[in-house]
């Protein structure tokens, strides 16, 4: 078995209403494998009608993740894959019933078969059909591509079912086809497929993530086709699972005479062509999709034409002129004819490779802080799945790191580098020196800079984009230097790391798409340090700080403009004022940053207003400050991940966050969102405070996501980024 434990079906809707519903509570009414955990979501494409109120309404027990705008279908799938992170995802259509059964065989297949990073269902067109006559009117008639001609039956009659499709396939020309479309079902189709079918497919998250997930640019149509491929050259399978069955009202979303689904289809039929596929497969979609431009622009232009078919001419004419024009992005090697224009091992599912790989650590601060955070996890988890880095390090962070990753081999850069400007310097030119000696095929620069002028390959993490996003969040000197390092990464020719896909689309919406898609990494969560505490700790820490027998809420991180750490001290007040004696004291750990109207306040706060500001806690001592309190509070406005709220959910705390960049990544529904204004604040943590019930639901609900990140996958994910930066 391949470690699936959790999976999340994903139904994209967008004006589906009672169609959605349907296939919302087919998979809520699903038999999942034994040891493994099922989460129906609805990623709702800014919907126009009732389908969200709908879904909540008939199918209470799934999730819906609101879009406040049609996305496109892989983008919506793509934030419902980041916000509900999972071993495995179902990506699925509104329009089709899923079959009982259809769950526990996908996911079945994928946990049997570590080499598969997809698997398509067998999909079948809803209703009966029969062969059409001369006379039937053209737009009831389903072409087979045989030649065969198929309507639906009409009321008295009896037909037979018919596949819409076993996965997907490319022709020398680059068209997409369905595989078995309108054969009989019950006809039987090879299980390995070139490409899996987007609206009824299982998704290994270790392969999607490390890919970048779907490429947004398609919007809709062939995004399915072209993930498949780059999960292909990638050196995973793709397996078609007949036992798996869908029943489908073929584009019943778009219809597939609308001038949305013409244009779209043109330019996305040669946009994946041009990135995917050979060079004779290129040319021929080239000349193709100018010749259909040609044709739709004489058809726009006929006034003797219908005007329905003069706007599809003009769709036609729209989206193939983008498709040849348009720039794709990075070409890669094609798979599109056989399996043998893969790498041997590859092609037969082997894992690829662990290059060799440095690590620098010398842009650890003293305190290690989040940067820190971020690497003791990472190295953690390749201690446990066996990846071993070699590492460099400040000589003071040596018997730490050591003591972290003992099986890494590890190096001690030069005691100059303790100076800020001093290692800078050294990671242009000793960084690569040191790579040489060790024979380094790839450097990993863990925090934004990174060596300029070599040509090893590199791989970089950048954490946040809020110097772009909330420059007043930072200082002149900080944010200059870390915008400057993040727009050089995004023009170098460096493989990229984020977070969060938040961040990765901050990145791309301030710096730019960058040369390569960017990987997203979820961070874990250590739960040896991380997990309830005892009565007995929390007991010992109240005597510590004399904490009494109130209760208190805390708030941890570095105090900053973008925490809003001012506007939880009055929201604080508020709480005062509302409960008097009941009211809790509010306990700040973390730093002191440049938050000078936080400082003010706090200096300004007396013995007797209830807010005491602990400092830097000890790492043994920060489970019990956020397990014990009655909520944690964490008011920040922009993060690159949001680790503390995930270290509270870990530890059992009730949280309250904001709704904003990658926090509800991290608390899903397990959290409370508020504003961050000091009433909105008080408002939530003051039902927390007098409602036991939602309390314990939230720190229950909290436990359970938690446990869904880890830094094992997130070493996973960090391996695979090094592997395609050495073989890309």
């Amino acid at each position: 078995m391949s470690g699936i434990v959790t999976a999340t079906a994903i139904v994209v809707t967008w004006n589906g209403g009672a169609e959605a519903v349907a296939a919302v509570r087919s998979l809520l009414d699903q038999h999942v494998p034994a040891g493994m955990r099922l989460r129906v979501v609805a990623a709702d494409n800014g919907s126009s009608d009732d389908t969200v109120a709908r879904i909540r309404a008939e199918a209470p027990e799934a999730e819906v993740l609101e879009l406040r705008t049609n996305l496109g279908y892989g983008a919506a799938a793509n934030r419902a894959m980041a916000e509900y992170p999972a071993d495995a995802y179902l990506v699925l259509n509104q329009d089709a019933v899923y079959q009982p059964g259809f769950v526990a065989a996908l996911l079945s297949e994928l946990a049997n078969d570590e080499r598969l990073g997809a698997v398509t269902a067998q999909v079948q067109l809803a209703g009966e059909f029969v062969a059409a006559e001369s006379d039937t009117p053209a737009a009831e008639v389903f072409v087979g591509h045989d030649g065969a001609r198929w309507r639906r039956t009409r009321d008295g009659e009896h037909g037979q079912r018919l596949i819409n499709s076993t996965g997907n396939q490319l022709t020398r020309s680059g068209n997409g086809l369905d595989r078995g479309w309108l054969a009989p079902v019950g006809t039987e189709f090879p299980r390995s497929v070139l490409g899996f079918h987007g609206g009824a497919c299982g998704l290994r998250a270790d392969a999607v993530r490390a890919l970048g997930g779907f490429d947004e640019r398609y919007f809709m149509y062939y995004e399915d086709t072209d993930l498949s491929l780059r999960m292909r050259t990638a050196g995973w399978s793709v397996a078609y699972v007949p036992e798996a069955v869908s029943v489908h009202q073929h584009a019943g979303s778009s219809g597939t005479t609308s001038p949305g689904f013409v244009e779209w289809n043109a330019r996305n039929r040669a946009w994946n062509a041009r990135r995917n596929g050979p060079a004779r497969m290129r040319i021929a979609a080239t000349g193709r999709t100018l010749a259909g431009a040609v044709k739709g622009a004489l058809t726009a232009a006929d006034p003797r034409r219908p005007r329905d078919e003069r706007e599809l001419g003009r769709a036609r004419a729209r989206g193939a002129l983008a498709g040849v024009f348009a720039p794709v992005g990075a070409r890669r090697e094609s798979v599109a004819d056989a399996p043998s224009a893969l790498p041997q091992d590859a092609a037969e599912g082997a894992p690829a490779r662990q290059p060799r790989t440095l690590i620098d650590l010398t842009s650890v601060p003293a305190q290690l802080g989040g940067v820190g955070r971020y690497l003791e996890g990472l190295l953690t988890g390749f201690e446990e799945i066996g990846f071993k880095p070699v590492l460099v390090c400040r000589a003071e962070h040596r018997e730490h790191f050591a003591a972290l990753a003992p099986n890494a081999e590890l190096h001690v850069a030069p005691r100059t580098t303790a100076k800020r400007s001093a290692r800078f310097a050294w990671e242009q030119t000793g960084l690569l020196r040191l790579a040489g000696e060790v024979r380094a095929e790839v450097i990993h620069s863990p925090h934004y800079s990174f060596p300029r002028g070599t040509p090893l390959r590199r791989v970089v993490t950048l954490h946040d984009a809020t110097f772009f996003s909330d420059p007043e969040a930072h200082t002149a000197v900080k944010r200059r230097f870390f915008s400057s390092w993040i727009r050089a990464a995004v023009r170098a020719d460096v493989w990229l790391i984020t977070p969060s896909a938040a961040t990765a689309r901050e990145i791309e919406r301030y710096a730019g798409r960058p040369r390569r898609a960017m990987t997203v990494a979820l961070h874990g969560v250590d739960r040896d340090v991380f997990h309830e505490p005892t009565a007995a700790e929390v007991a010992a820490f109240r005597d510590k700080y004399e904490l009494g027998d109130r209760p208190y809420i805390v708030f941890l991180g570095t105090i900053e403009p973008r925490k809003q750490v001012a506007q939880l001290i009055r929201a604080h007040r508020i709480l005062n004022q509302r409960l008097g004696a009941d009211a809790p004291l509010l306990l700040i750990s973390g730093q002191r940053g440049w938050d000078a109207e936080a400082i003010e306040l706090l200096d300004a706060a007396g013995t007797d207003s209830g807010v005491r500001e602990l400092g830097y806690l000890p790492l043994d001592e920060l489970r019990t400050f956020l397990g014990g309190a009655s909520a944690f509070c964490y008011p920040s406005i922009a993060e690159g991940f949001g680790l503390p709220v995930l270290e509270a959910m870990s530890a059992g705390a009730a949280v309250v966050t904001t709704n904003r960049t990658a926090l509800p990544e991290v608390g899903g529904d397990a959290v409370v969102y508020a504003e961050p204004e000091p009433a909105a604040l008080a408002d939530a943590l003051e039902n927390i405070l007098t409602d036991a019930d939602a309390a314990a639901g939230l720190r229950a609900a909290g436990l359970a996501r938690a446990a869904e990140f880890t830094w094992e996958r997130c070493a996973r994910i960090h391996v695979d980024a090094y592997s395609r930066a050495a073989h890309g």
